[in-house]
């Protein structure tokens, strides 16, 4: 669906196979939409998603961008409801993400460096 748009992110999926996870299936679709959005947003031509087991007992799932990257006056405010850099969001992507792992016993980190890209890390509990 993303790569058919206008200018077009392509977005990629790396895992070594199945990864359980306790997450509810429709609200980890809500936050990928949201975070390859935000990547759209930021010029990214590419989003890559790399799902793992790390550890016994937990799963990860990395979404890293090649968009223009977060400066550090802005990464303070990114889990604000209602902070946005663009014109055209609400600005409440981030915080519904974080507020959706968080229900799961996640957590959800942002790392990014301005003009290479943005990493986001979330950590959930492993499923069987």
């Amino acid at each position: 669906m993303y790569s058919l748009a206008s200018g077009g992110t392509e977005v990629r999926v790396e895992a070594g196979g199945a990864v359980e996870a306790l997450v509810r299936p429709d609200e980890v679709k809500e936050v990928l939409i949201n975070l390859i959005e935000n990547a759209r947003d930021a010029t990214a031509s590419g989003v890559t998603i790399r799902v793992a087991y790390e550890g016994e007992d937990r799963a990860t799932m990395t979404i890293e961008d090649d968009g223009h990257g977060i400066t550090d006056e802005h990464m303070i405010h990114i889990f604000e409801p209602q902070f946005s850099t663009t014109s055209s969001g609400a600005g409440l992507g981030l915080a519904i993400c974080k507020r959706l792992v968080e229900s799961w016993g996640g957590t959800i980190t942002v790392e990014s460096d301005v003009g290479a890209g943005t990493r986001v890390t979330i950590g959930m509990a492993r499923g069987e």
